[in-house]
């Protein structure tokens, strides 16, 4: 959790052992909500301040995002995309609230009859809003996020307040033949898909040149490889191509388990 930026001490030792990124499942910017599904620890530190914090030891920050909870309101998809902005944080997982079996929360809308399990749906889970309002909103909450000017735009952040503070590690030992030919390889096809025929080489060769100016020649790598396939996955999502809920198949999954096999089985018989 974002708890992690009280710890300095813990903080300067993942810098020293050359941790660059940490994952950390903010699940909403909206504090209020927090308490209302158990996460006030995750407001114990300002967010922008902790995050801010862990940019100062060279970590970036990824962060995990759930659409769909109860205390969701009409405001809540401007509130998040104007999290992604001020926050900079270039890597967001953002799902559909999903319930796995054997969790709390699977049991409590048991309780409530708030459980589906329909494959059309795009989550198990009986919302508070309108389902399709939710879906709406994560829509273009990740058309948002993942539109290429915003995304290398993050990366262009952190290459001014995050990479800096990282601890250079001897070059001896890196250049090996076969890490010189993979270096080659992926430099390569960066340049060619991203900075030449990509719709968005433009905004790339701008954040790139804005890294090399800096000395930064792994975030060029490393943006232009991780923004091209947030890109790409983004727009094979909103073609409908990809679940809004990384979760979904598994707990479909795990459900199907559950049910005896002659119950499975009768899905498949015609009627």
């Amino acid at each position: 959790t974002l708890n992690m930026a009280k710890q300095p001490d813990i903080l300067e030792l993942m810098r020293q052992a050359n941790f660059m990124t940490v994952f950390v499942g903010i699940e909403t910017p909206e504090e209020d909500a927090l308490a209302g599904i158990d996460k006030k620890h995750n407001a114990a530190v300002p967010m922008y301040e902790a995050i801010e914090t862990l940019n100062r030891y060279g970590l970036e920050v990824t962060s995990g995002i759930i659409l769909g909870l109860d205390t969701d309101t009409d405001q809540s998809e401007q509130k998040l995309i104007d999290f992604i902005d001020k926050s900079a944080v270039p890597v967001l997982t953002m799902n559909l609230l999903q319930a796995l079996p054997k969790t709390p929360l699977w049991d409590r809308l048991t309780r409530e009859n708030r459980l589906v399990h329909d494959a059309a749906l795009e989550s198990n889970v009986l919302f508070k809003r309108p389902h399709d309002d939710v879906v709406a909103s994560w829509r273009r909450a990740i058309a948002h996020a993942y539109e290429p000017a915003q995304i290398f735009e993050r990366f262009r952040h952190q290459v001014e307040v995050t990479y800096p503070n990282r601890i250079k590690t001897p070059v001896k030992g890196k250049l090996t033949r076969t890490n010189l030919r993979r270096g080659l390889v992926l430099g390569f096809n960066i340049a060619v898909r991203v900075g030449l025929l990509s719709d968005y080489r433009r905004v790339f060769w701008r954040a790139a040149g804005h890294a090399l100016k800096r000395g930064q020649i792994e975030a060029v790598f490393n943006m232009g490889f991780v923004a091209h396939h947030l890109i790409r996955f983004t727009r094979e999502a909103l073609r409908g191509e990809h679940n809004a809920s990384f979760y979904a198949a598994k707990a479909e999954q795990k459900h199907n388990a559950r049910e005896p096999w002659w119950r499975a089985a009768r899905k498949f018989l015609p009627t």
